[in-house]
């Protein structure tokens, strides 16, 4: 609880001061006629409302696993399907930092999951190398078939992460957060809501990385009942 009211009370507000602050400045140079740099204002305002999206996002679904409000419905689902479905979804945000994205994937991959919880784990993911990786760069996308489950990875070639913050990914009470490569804010709650739904299936999720380097976060998930 603790935590959600401080992600409410400041990492809420801070995307909000941008948009607000950004848009003074726009209608103020629109009126007088100067449009210089109005383009850089407008893509500032497009990053914090992204960035404030997708932290509502977040809060809701947080809140309503921790209430017990969320339910948990597996079921037959095409995570290659599912995959398509959040790159299309993330488009807008690839284009902007001209990010290109590769996916190593089967034709099909079948897992039994709540297909909810997974397209919110892959938006997390690919939300997150995107916010860490600089313009120009890579995301991979990687669907691995085993005997039982499938093994996901998001990996990319950007700021990498030190051995020590590294440990705070996934603990509510350290939660690791800093900002992107185009000065994106993050909360870290994204990556403490992937667990619990990875979890939830009964899979496991962790990260490789180096600084410098880039970062790579794999989970696994049952292929069957």
């Amino acid at each position: 609880k603790d935590k959600f009211f401080s992600i409410i009370g400041h990492d809420l507000r801070s995307p909000f001061n941008s948009i607000i602050g950004f848009s003074d400045i726009l209608i103020e140079q629109i009126n007088e006629k100067d449009y210089s740099n109005i383009n850089l204002y407008a893509e500032a305002i497009q990053r914090s409302s992204n960035s404030a999206m997708d932290l509502l996002m977040n809060l809701m679904e947080w809140s309503q696993s921790q209430t017990g409000r969320m339910e948990f419905n597996p079921e037959f689902v095409e995570l290659v399907g599912l995959i398509e479905e959040t790159e299309l979804l993330l488009a807008g945000s690839l284009h902007q930092k001209t990010i290109s994205l590769t996916k190593n994937m089967p034709s099909n991959a079948p897992v039994f999951a709540d297909k909810k919880m997974i397209s919110t784990i892959m938006r997390n993911l690919i939300s997150n190398a995107i916010k860490y990786t600089h313009p120009e760069g890579n995301i991979t996308i990687t669907v691995e078939e085993k005997q039982h489950e499938m093994l996901v990875s998001v990996s990319d070639n950007g700021v990498g992460i030190s051995k020590v913050d590294r440990e705070k990914l996934f603990k509510i009470d350290q939660t690791y957060s800093t900002s992107g490569t185009k000065n994106e804010k993050g909360t870290g709650l994204g990556l403490i809501l992937c667990k619990e739904f990875v979890e939830k299936h009964d899979g496991k999720i962790w990260v490789e990385s180096e600084v410098g380097k880039g970062s790579a976060i794999y989970f696994t998930i049952p292929k069957n009942i």
